[in-house]
């Protein structure tokens, strides 16, 4: 996702780009049971084939920031950074991507708490997970299975987003 963003945010493709974040925003709108049941459809049962669509759709929000915090980036600031004689590839590693960083990350943190959700409804194409215990749950209509296995969904979204939160501080010192 991160690689697309930066590809389509180069000024030969930046046109594309805009059409592609506009898909990219229309896909993002698909339920995630939808885009499993495709997957289903088209590759089978089990754990799998739950990660590759959740990993795909896990792609979208990542390359949308990614495209958006380097679309962003004052286009002065790149025509000084040129003016000074950075390459190119300078000028994306040491102007654009440090600006557009937070940006990138919000979409890698979005990214991770939507898939830990979404990763609940893998159970119905045999993907296993928390989402088994609270399908259990439903079926024999106990309260606490159900919040077992909702908790726990949510708290490792928690955990997650305070991993990748830390990971943002270090980068941010570094």
């Amino acid at each position: 996702g991160v690689l697309g963003g930066i590809l389509l945010s180069r000024p030969k493709l930046y046109y594309i780009g805009r059409g592609v974040e506009n898909v990219v925003n229309v896909g993002q709108t698909i339920p995630s049971l939808a885009i499993l049941a495709l997957f289903f459809t088209v590759l089978g049962l089990g754990f799998r084939v739950a990660v590759f669509a959740l990993f795909l759709y896990s792609i979208l929000p990542i390359l949308r920031n990614t495209f958006a915090g380097i679309a962003n980036v004052d286009s002065s600031i790149i025509e000084s950074a040129k003016g000074m004689g950075m390459s190119p590839l300078r000028v994306l590693t040491r102007i654009e991507l440090p600006i557009a960083y937070p940006i990138i990350i919000a979409g890698i943190r979005t990214a991770v708490v939507i898939n830990v959700g979404a990763a609940t409804l893998a159970t119905f194409i045999g993907g296993g997970g928390f989402g088994d215990l609270i399908v259990t749950g439903l079926s024999v209509r106990r309260d606490m299975v159900i919040f077992t296995g909702a908790g726990l969904a949510a708290l490792t979204a928690i955990i997650l987003d305070y991993v990748v939160g830390q990971v943002e501080e270090h980068l941010v010192r570094w």
